[in-house]
């Protein structure tokens, strides 16, 4: 059942195109001190929409963790168990970003910016 997961993610990554739809809420898994800044990026190293998105991330000059669920089950579990307390409701698409304990489902970079 959680490779399923895993397949039907990988399959969304490459089968829609920019999909930019945001969902957000504070996540309770993660906890953030007001001057930390943090930025987690889920995805896969195999997804051309994660490679773009953290080339930009290392040219705006962002620190950045980078998780390949596609490598780790947890990671991908803890993923999509945060997707899915942040109240998205679509289709999730890679990369899923959170910043400051906020997930942001294939974000623009502009997205993010505007989060930190």
């Amino acid at each position: 059942m959680k490779w399923i997961k895993i397949i039907a993610l990988f399959i969304l990554c490459f089968s829609l195109q920019q999909c930019m739809i945001d969902g957000s809420k504070e996540s309770t898994t993660t906890e953030q001190s007001q001057d930390q800044k943090t930025i987690l990026v889920y995805g896969s190293d195999e997804c051309s929409h994660c490679v773009d998105f953290k080339k930009k991330l290392d040219s705006a000059g962002y620190e950045y963790t980078f998780y390949d669920v596609e490598k780790n089950q947890s990671l991908a579990d803890e993923m999509l168990l945060k997707v899915q307390e942040s109240g998205f409701q679509g289709y999730i698409s890679f990369p899923v970003v959170e910043v400051n304990g906020v997930v942001k489902v294939n974000p623009t970079l502009e997205t993010v910016k505007q989060a930190l």
